[in-house]
């Protein structure tokens, strides 16, 4: 029985700040009450998300980080992840990473980043981050073992 609290009606609390790599090394990775709004609209955006991929259930790889979280998993310091304005996530039964941002950056989600990560790798993921207003609707793509971003998708 989950007993987290819901952030929206398909994404739960506990889901959005799970980290096996916080829980190996024992980094309390709670979110803040200060970010609870961030993280509910984050959660509603990826509902929008969900129906936008055929109601497929998403897999969150990684949604809140606290900052220790964030330095040792090799997030950037202005990551979104640390305010909650952002998820990495896969959807196996919609398609593949690159399918789904393809999808998305066709829709009319309105998103601030998103970011086709490491799409050569069988564990590709699709980064995204939401704002409430001035979304910038970039779209860049991050190969695995390169700092670089590159504009659309590649």
């Amino acid at each position: 029985m989950n007993t987290s609290p819901q952030l929206s009606p398909h994404f739960s609390l506990r889901e959005f700040t799970a980290s096996a790599t916080a829980d190996r090394l024992n980094i309390d990775n709670s979110l803040p009450a200060t970010l609870q709004d961030n993280a509910t609209h984050t959660c509603e955006q990826l509902e929008k998300i969900r129906a936008i991929l055929g109601n497929n259930p998403l897999i969150i790889t990684s949604g809140w980080r606290t900052p220790a979280l964030n330095k040792v998993v090799g997030g950037s310091a202005s990551s979104d992840h640390a305010t909650a304005r952002a998820v990495d996530i896969r959807c196996p039964k919609f398609g593949t990473a690159r399918t789904i941002a393809r999808t998305l950056a066709a829709s009319d989600i309105e998103f601030d980043q998103l970011i086709l990560e490491s799409p050569t790798l069988p564990s590709a993921w699709v980064h995204i981050g939401f704002r409430k207003g001035a979304n910038r609707r970039q779209v860049l793509t991050k190969f695995a073992g390169d700092k670089t971003y590159y504009a659309g998708l590649k």
